[in-house]
């Protein structure tokens, strides 16, 4: 029997969303609206995006960013001063989190 090493290996979420073909509709719809509204500046920032709400849009931004961790657990999100948000995901979660967000 020979002896092996054992080597940890950093496990990510896989890049998925865990709600349903109709919960993903309302839930898009719903980042449209607030997106669209123009009280959200989008800023890119290494590993993601930085969401800056005007202060009537601040409630919102949380209320869907809260939504968000229970559905897509590969994203980390930081609330700061302001309601601010950085949402950042390692590897190929960046890209998707870009993709996401872009300006349409």
């Amino acid at each position: 029997m020979s002896r092996g090493r054992r080597v940890a290996v950093a496990e990510t979420a896989p890049i998925a969303c865990t709600l349903t073909a109709s919960d993903l509709q309302d839930r898009q719809g719903a980042w449209n609206k607030l997106m669209g509204s123009g009280l959200v500046a989008r800023d890119v920032v290494p590993g993601g995006i930085r969401l800056s709400p005007a202060p009537g849009a601040a409630a919102a931004l949380i209320e869907l960013i809260d939504l968000e961790r229970e559905c897509c657990p590969w994203i980390q999100f930081e609330v700061g001063d302001g309601s601010v948000v950085t949402l950042t995901a390692e590897g190929e979660g960046a890209a998707a989190l870009a993709g996401m967000f872009e300006e349409r």
